[in-house]
């Protein structure tokens, strides 16, 4: 029922706003690398997938970027002092709101703030650890712009504070993906 909530305030949101010039709609899906920042893990591969929506601030230069998309996160966790390793799950709904400035029409430079909904998690047998459910996040990336919408993008995304209770270590993930405008 949460996640149903989260996702319908989300869809509510990005169809909001319907008077802003120069709207585009969109979807974009790619490969996440994530880790966390304590040295005890190593990274993990897995992916993304969301919707976003551009609304015009300065034509054709400037744009606000609300999204919400899935984003499957998570580090291999290496075993220490007993505690066994193995791969950590964390799923999320995360809603990024970024700026975006288009330098060239085929380049676009883009940041802002990003908040993370935990919605699941799974860790090795005997792993002590239990996530946070909330997890804010500053991300900063670039983009390659096509004809026909198709995009190219790269984002980089520094979790503010630990991923798990009891242990330090902050998310960190590289977004390498594929975007799609209507």
């Amino acid at each position: 029922m949460k996640l149903f909530k989260i996702i319908f305030l989300a869809t509510c949101f990005l169809t909001l706003g319907q008077s802003v010039t120069a709207q585009k709609i969109g979807v974009r899906a790619g490969l996440n690398v994530s880790r966390i920042t304590n040295g005890n893990a190593d990274p993990k591969t897995s992916f993304y997938a969301g919707v976003f929506k551009e609304f015009s601030v300065v034509p054709l230069i400037f744009f606000i970027q609300p999204e919400v998309q899935f984003s499957s996160q998570g580090y291999k966790a290496k075993t220490v002092f007993g505690i066994p390793g193995g791969d950590v799950t964390l799923n999320y709904i995360n809603v990024p709101v970024m700026a975006k400035v288009y330098v060239l029409k085929l380049l676009s430079l883009e940041a802002g703030p990003q908040f993370g909904f935990k919605i699941s998690e799974s860790y090795p047998p005997g792993y002590i650890g239990k996530a946070e459910t909330f997890d804010p996040a500053i991300a900063a990336g670039a983009g390659l712009n096509f004809p026909l919408g198709l995009g190219i993008n790269v984002r980089y995304i520094k979790g503010f504070n630990d991923a798990v209770q009891n242990q330090p270590g902050m998310t960190e993930v590289i977004q390498l993906g594929a975007s799609l405008k209507f």
